[in-house]
This record gives C-alpha cells, sequence and structure tokens, in this order.
C-alpha cells in the first residue's frame, strides 16, 4: 500500500491505493511488567494491551478536514455516529491528534501532545464522500498552529454490525468518543473497542449533547464562585444552612444533569437557587447530628447511583469534570466540594455510632474517591485520605504517633481499592501512572510542574486572589470557632487542601472549593457531648423491679 506523508501529517490516496486492496503490517506489542512502590506496599503493574491482530485490521480508517452535515447524516443511516474529543488538556492540532490516532495513546498537550512509539495504524486523507464499507471516519483539528480543545469533532464507523450511536468504554458517555477508542476498534481488541447502540435520532442527541458540554464547561468557574458566594453569605448571616449548602448544591448540579440543562442562563438560576433555597429548606427538613449525616450520605449515595448507572448525569454537569481531560467520575471541583460534607459526616458518624462509625464513612469516602467503577479519582484518594488521618489522629488525641499509624491506615485502603480497579480489564484514571512501575509514578510527580505549578503561576492574576482568600476565610473561621472539635476539622480540610494542590491540577477550582469548604465549616456546631442512636424499646435492657416494702402486722 503506497501512502505519502506530508509535512503536516496529511496523508494522501495515491491510485494504487484505490485499486489495490489496504494491507498493513502490525508489529506486536511487547508486554511491560513494572513493580510500582507505594507507601509499604509493592505493587505489580499488570501486563500492557493484548497482543495485536496480524494482517489486515477489521477496520480502514480515512480522515477528513470536516464532515457536512449532510454527509454525516447519511453516515447515522449506515453506521453509527458520534463525537470525537481529540486530546486531552486545552490545545490540540492536526499534528497531535493524528499522532494519538496512529498510536492509541494520549499525552496531555501541556507535555507535548504527541505519545512515542510506533504507529499501530494507517490513515488515508479522503476528500469525497466514502462509499467503502469497514470505515471509521473521523475529523481531526486542522493543520498548523495548537488551538483551544473545547470542540468535539464527528466521528462514523461503518460496517460490522455498528449502528446508531457510538459508545466509549473510555468516557463511559453514550455518543462521546475519545481518539484512544479508535485503535483500539481498528485493531479488532475487543474488550476496549468502541461499541454501539440503536437510537432513534442520534444526530438530534449528539447536538444536544455537544450544546450541553459547551454550555457546563464554559461555567465551571462560575458554578464554584456561585456556591462559594451562597456560602459567605449564608455564613456571615449565621444561619446553619451554611451546612446543607454543598449537599445542596451537589444535587441541584446533578437534576441539571439529569435535565439536560443546555441554556446557560437557565443553568446559572437554577443552580443559584437551588444552592440557596435547597440550602435554607435542607437546614429545616435535617435538623440534629443524625439528620446531617444522613443528608451527606444520601448525597454521596446518589452520586455512586449516578456513576454506575448514569454516568453522563454526572458528568455534564455545571460541578463535574471537563470533558476534554477526565470524562466521567469526580473531577477537581467535586472532589473538594466533597471535603467538608465527608469531614462532618466522620465526626457525627463518631459522635452517633463510635470508632466504627468514623471507620465506615472514612471507607466510604476513600471508595467513592478510589474505585474504577466511579471515577478512580488519584488526587481526592491522597487529599481525603490525608484529611480523614489528621482528623482521625484529633480525635483519638494520639499525636503524632496516632496521625502516622492513621496515615499508614488510609494509604493501605486506598492502594487496595485502587489496585483492585487496576487488577479489572478496561479504561482507568490511574493505569498510566501503575504501568510503568516505578518510573511511571515519578513522572507522575515530575510532570506536576508542566500539568499544575506552571499553570498556576502562569494564571495568577486569578490563583492568587483565590489562595489570599482561602488563607483569610480559614484565618477568620479558626478565630470564631469556640469548641476544639471544629478547629480539628478546620485543620483536616488544611491538611487536605495542601495535599491536592501538590498532586492535582486545575489549581483555581481547588482554591475556590477550599474557600467554599471553610464556608460550610465555620458554622458547624455539633451537639455537645458524646452521643449514641437510642436502641429500640424491645432490645433495652429492662431495670429490675424495685422490692415492695414489707409492712408491719
Amino acid at each position: 500500500m503506497a501512502i505519502s506523508v506530508q509535512s503536516r501529517f496529511d496523508v494522501t490516496i495515491s491510485t494504487e491505493m484505490r485499486n489495490n486492496a489496504a494491507h498493513v503490517r502490525i508489529r506486536p506489542l511487547l508486554a511491560l511488567a513494572a513493580a510500582a512502590a507505594s507507601m509499604t506496599v509493592l505493587v505489580a503493574a499488570p501486563p500492557a494491551g493484548a497482543k495485536m491482530l496480524p494482517g489486515s485490521p477489521p477496520f480502514r480508517v480515512l480522515v477528513m478536514d470536516e464532515i457536512p452535515s449532510g454527509m454525516f447524516a447519511r453516515f447515522a443511516k449506515a453506521g453509527a455516529v458520534g463525537l470525537l474529543v481529540p486530546e486531552i488538556g486545552p490545545t490540540t492540532n492536526r499534528r497531535q491528534s493524528l499522532a494519538e490516532l496512529e498510536r492509541g495513546a494520549q499525552v496531555n498537550a501541556r507535555l507535548g501532545g504527541v505519545p512515542a512509539g510506533p504507529r499501530l495504524l494507517a490513515t488515508s486523507h479522503a476528500t469525497g464522500f466514502p462509499t467503502a464499507r469497514d470505515v471509521v471516519i473521523v475529523e481531526l483539528p486542522p493543520p498548523g498552529a495548537p488551538i483551544r480543545n473545547d470542540r468535539r469533532y464527528r466521528i462514523a464507523v461503518i460496517g460490522r454490525g455498528f449502528h446508531g450511536l457510538l459508545t466509549s468504554k473510555t468516557t463511559r458517555i453514550p455518543g462521546l468518543v475519545s481518539i484512544v477508542d479508535i485503535a483500539p476498534t481498528v485493531l479488532g481488541r475487543v474488550t476496549t473497542s468502541l461499541g454501539s447502540e440503536p437510537f432513534e435520532r442520534p444526530l438530534a442527541y449528539l447536538a444536544r449533547m455537544d450544546e450541553q458540554i459547551h454550555a457546563e464547561n464554559r461555567l465551571k468557574f462560575a458554578a464554584l464562585f456561585i456556591v462559594a458566594g451562597a456560602l459567605a453569605l449564608l455564613g456571615l448571616l449565621g444561619l446553619r444552612a451554611a451546612l446543607t449548602a454543598i449537599p445542596a448544591a451537589l444535587l441541584t448540579s446533578l437534576g441539571l444533569g439529569v435535565a439536560h440543562t443546555t441554556n446557560e442562563v437557565a443553568i446559572v438560576a437554577v443552580l443559584t437557587a437551588g444552592t440557596i433555597g435547597g440550602a435554607l429548606w435542607l437546614a429545616r427538613a435535617c435538623r440534629g447530628d443524625s439528620g446531617l449525616l444522613a443528608l451527606v450520605l444520601g448525597t454521596v449515595g446518589a452520586y455512586m447511583v449516578a456513576f454506575a448507572t448514569h454516568p453522563d448525569w454526572a458528568a455534564i454537569t455545571p460541578l463535574g469534570p471537563t470533558q476534554n481531560q477526565r470524562f466521567w467520575g469526580i473531577g477537581n471541583q467535586m472532589e473538594t466540594l466533597l471535603l467538608a460534607p465527608m469531614l462532618v459526616a466522620a465526626v457525627l458518624a463518631r459522635r452517633l455510632f463510635g470508632v466504627a462509625g468514623f471507620a465506615g464513612v472514612a471507607l466510604l469516602g476513600l471508595f467513592v474517591m478510589g474505585d474504577n467503577r466511579l471515577g478512580a479519582d488519584g488526587g481526592g484518594v491522597i487529599a481525603l485520605g490525608v484529611a480523614l488521618a489528621f482528623l482521625g489522629a484529633r480525635l483519638l488525641r494520639r499525636g503524632l504517633v496516632g496521625l502516622l499509624i492513621s496515615l499508614g491506615v488510609a494509604a493501605v485502603t486506598a492502594l487496595a481499592i485502587v489496585l483492585h480497579g487496576l487488577n479489572s480489564p478496561g479504561p482507568n484514571h490511574l493505569r498510566s501512572a501503575f504501568s510503568h512501575g516505578v518510573r511511571g509514578l515519578a513522572d507522575v510527580f515530575v510532570n506536576r510542574v508542566p500539568l499544575a505549578y506552571a499553570p498556576a503561576v502562569h494564571q495568577w492574576p486569578l490563583t492568587l486572589p483565590l489562595a489570599l482568600a482561602f488563607l483569610v476565610s480559614v484565618a477568620l473561621a479558626l478565630r470564631s470557632a469556640n469548641r476544639r472539635i471544629v478547629r480539628d476539622v478546620l485543620f483536616a480540610l488544611g491538611a487536605a487542601m495542601v495535599a491536592s494542590l501538590v498532586v492535582n491540577d486545575s489549581t483555581a477550582y481547588i482554591l475556590a472549593g477550599g474557600v467554599a469548604c471553610v464556608g460550610a465549616l465555620v458554622r458547624f456546631q455539633p451537639e455537645a457531648g458524646m452521643v449514641r442512636v437510642p436502641l429500640p424499646a424491645l432490645l433495652r435492657r429492662q431495670p429490675a423491679p424495685a422490692a415492695e416494702p414489707v409492712g408491719r402486722d
């Protein structure tokens, strides 16, 4: 097969290619075996991807500069269609996206955007209407300088039973496809390839989903500022509703995802009203420590159900992850906002159920953050684990030794949850960090500079005021705290924020979420004294009857 590659990676088709069948020799991938040392546990990394299929792959790949709407409609009738995210990170272009497509791997645009390794498949550049079967047809970003990675491109798979709407194990959002999904599909890797599901009006669905993603991504900062502003207002007014504002905001955001709201004005209005009005109503409905604990656990439970059954409900929301890096699960916005409710729940659970209650809430939080079926947010696991370890040591009054033991228990628990996900087949947000052993983990820390610290410094007009606002809010909250338990929770939040800023990206998101968390905790006033859940009357030990006085004859 004669293929010529131009300087901008545009691939042209010669006359010989049009007359002869394509035949691509695929070199098998070498399996990688490594060990990742983390804390006191030695982790064996899972083997690399499955072996390539020899000979011609099941599909050909055609790249188009643009797929017009009429042509896309014809593709939808002939096969399955979707929207393609061409890159992870803030920018993209033809060179980066084509390199990732041909190698079946991604590299963040801040790290160069071009993965290393051999090409796994060949692509052809098409200008007319493709008539072939068993073909993957994709739009890619234009050649030239990198552009903003805020657009989704059309993709169609025709042949081999594909029909309706494309589904992806990487994004877990029907109709949304990652560029790393194409190579497994072309090479016939069943476990990681694209699928399809019947859908009556796929084009209308894709248009609405595209509008929804566009609107939600534009409002990420606005949503956090709305929540932080609402909490500041409720806290200044001295209302207990400050404690219920974050659950109200999270539930409202989830409701917007369920409703597939696309209008930006409506999203802002509903989120504002839901956060403030919902907080006031929930404060009345969830009175006392047990009611507040039930609210936090119910909110977390609602998201767990959404993650497991409809990941798009929780993902394409104002407080969900961005759709050009982490497609589903818990992103930095939600991870940070959950810190305050989970710390409050841990304190209340200990007061109501003792150490077992604290351990149960801690395990639930680490599971939600770290389990691959719910998102596998490595930074969230670390931040919450540090916060819970610090809080547990303070509550048990065990000092530095207790803190070290708590950190070790949290680390082992989180690592066990993460390893369980890594040992399961399919995409995993943390697989890249553990797939190359110690070197992979070292690269994660080295890459913090271009991925987190350098962007934070570059965006200093935003991050510096947010950092000052967080520090001032913590200082004011500590000054107004009149009970040790409140100060313990605030210190635990501070420890979590430091850990999150060290290991996570999106510094501005974390700082804005931290300000909101401080506003929630400033009015935390648990009931005085150790409280226990009363046993049912039938289970209570009945007191012995009093002896009757003996009368005198």
